[in-house]
């Protein structure tokens, strides 16, 4: 005779002390039919020392029970509710058959309708809305598991690398959806970029989905952020993706060193070996064990094509961030209407209002200098929201750190004095012809009249000063005739 699976799910409660995952699911002693005064003398344990029975006092209580070798409590807390819906269906419809019976169709019908609402709500895992003033032990273990992490990493969350926003947050939560917003070229994805590299950094495991740009090109801007951060100098994304402006050891040395140097891990996928979609991501969470996912960005999605496509991604997002227990983080486009905005809001979102709706933390990105953009916190569910703080942004660099107004105004200053001089700067028009005489000089060691090559200073000294135009002899030293403006011959001078 099998095994109950009430008796299981007891045996692998005392066997783990883990009594906060059936309380999580719902598990009451109501779902409990062959081992009720069991699980109620657990309950009751669990009420007044707050934690889990030992084997020993269990058995001491119930010296008849044997218990089993088992240990997977998540498998068996389904179990118990499948086992549960069964019997309360087999029980409703044994009150219909006697209603039947009896000739009172009207209350058969209802009799049947309330067996199947109890056992569909039992199976489903509605049975889990439990008094908070006395079955509180899944969120009392859940605020005091945070309150720890805080103690020992200064973050409840998964930092940002904004501290700003990680004061503001603590860090983002498991379960939030969290949505950065910009205009194209603004800064979505390297804003999402730095954030996951502030995770991994912190020991995390990102899933990082690229659908804008392949993995290569991601990967180039996480070496340039990586190295900012850990390396001797900076490796700039732009060098590394032109193949110059670089030593190859010293990138080699790099790459081996940051195998040791970054704690956590970063997976990166693209659309190059496939679409994603919402069940490939689901399929990377579990096979990764992942513990924040990076979408770059959702719109781009397959299948999101039009308003209520993209209302319906969202709301999955959102889903699967409760269903998996850690944060979704995405980007959105702003829209042409906010793109003037100086305060662009959730309605700018582009593509669906529905995104901003079910985020629980909405973040918008806008340029304010050359080198500096501004984030501000436009919609932050659990606290408060409209504060600005201003980044220096040289992605190129690896940076993008948060700097204080005043900074940031210096910034902007310089950028415009930059600015200013190069405007000022004339334009030196090339020979014609001067690509192909280069390109052959190049080849063959030689400049464009079969010199030798200036090479290292004394190229340096060949070249005409910056802005200055070599000047052509005059017109009055050519042989033959010429005419002036006004078509007049003039001699030509001895």
């Amino acid at each position: 005779m099998p095994t109950p699976p009430e008796l299981l799910l007891i045996s692998a409660m005392l066997r783990t002390k883990d009594h906060v995952l059936p309380a999580s699911r719902g598990i009451s002693s109501g779902m409990f039919h062959a081992y009720r005064e069991e699980y109620e003398w657990i309950e009751d344990y669990i009420a007044v020392h707050n934690r889990t029975p030992s084997v020993g006092a269990f058995l001491s209580a119930f010296d008849n029970v044997v218990l089993k070798k088992v240990d997977d409590v998540e498998y068996f807390c389904e179990q118990v509710r499948e086992n549960n819906s069964s019997k309360v269906l087999a029980s409703g419809l044994h009150n219909v058959i006697g209603k039947l019976k009896s000739g009172d169709v009207a209350g058969a019908i209802k009799q049947l309708n309330s067996a199947s609402v109890a056992a569909e709500a039992s199976f489903l895992g509605h049975g889990s809305d439990g008094d908070i003033f006395r079955d509180y032990e899944d969120v009392k273990a859940e605020v005091l598991k945070r309150k720890k992490k805080h103690k020992e990493t200064g973050y409840a969350g998964i930092p940002t690398g904004f501290p700003t926003l990680d004061e503001l947050t603590s860090g983002i939560q498991p379960g939030w959806f969290v949505v950065i917003t910009a205009r194209a070229g603004v800064g979505k994805t390297r804003s999402l970029i730095r954030m996951a590299c502030a995770a991994a950094f912190s020991g995390y495991t990102v899933q990082y989905d690229a659908l804008e740009q392949g993995r290569p090109e991601i990967a180039m801007q996480v070496h340039s952020f990586t190295s900012s951060e850990y390396g001797q100098g900076v490796f700039k994304s732009l060098d590394l993706a032109q193949g110059n402006g670089f030593e190859t050891g010293a990138y080699l040395k790099f790459l081996q060193n940051m195998r040791t140097t970054v704690q956590g891990k970063m997976h990166v996928a693209d659309t190059t070996r496939g679409a994603i979609t919402q069940a490939t991501m689901a399929a990377q969470i579990e096979r990764n064990k992942a513990d924040v996912l990076f979408l770059d960005y959702i719109t781009l999605v397959e299948g999101v094509e039009d308003h209520q496509s993209a209302a319906n991604l969202s709301s999955a997002l959102k889903r699967m961030a409760g269903k998996y227990s850690i944060p979704v983080i995405t980007a959105a486009q702003i829209n042409r209407t906010g793109s003037g905005k100086a305060i662009q809001g959730l309605e700018d979102i582009g593509m669906s209002d529905r995104i901003g709706q079910d985020a629980d933390l909405v973040i918008n990105v806008q340029k304010f200098a050359k080198n500096v953009v501004t984030m501000r916190v436009v919609k932050f569910r659990h606290g408060p929201d409209g504060q600005i703080f201003y980044l220096k942004f040289d992605p190129n660099q690896g940076v993008m750190e948060e700097i204080t107004y005043e900074q940031a105004m210096d910034l902007k200053d310089e950028d415009q004095d930059r600015s200013e001089r190069e405007k000022e700067r004339k334009f030196t028009p090339r020979k014609k012809g001067s690509f192909h005489a280069a390109a052959i000089a190049a080849k063959s060691g030689k400049t464009a009249d079969g010199s030798k090559a200036a090479v290292g200073r004394s190229a340096a000294r060949a070249r005409p000063d910056r802005g200055q135009v070599p000047r052509k002899p005059s017109r009055s030293l050519q042989r033959g005739p010429v005419r002036s403006s006004e078509g007049v011959r003039l001699k030509r001078r001895a």
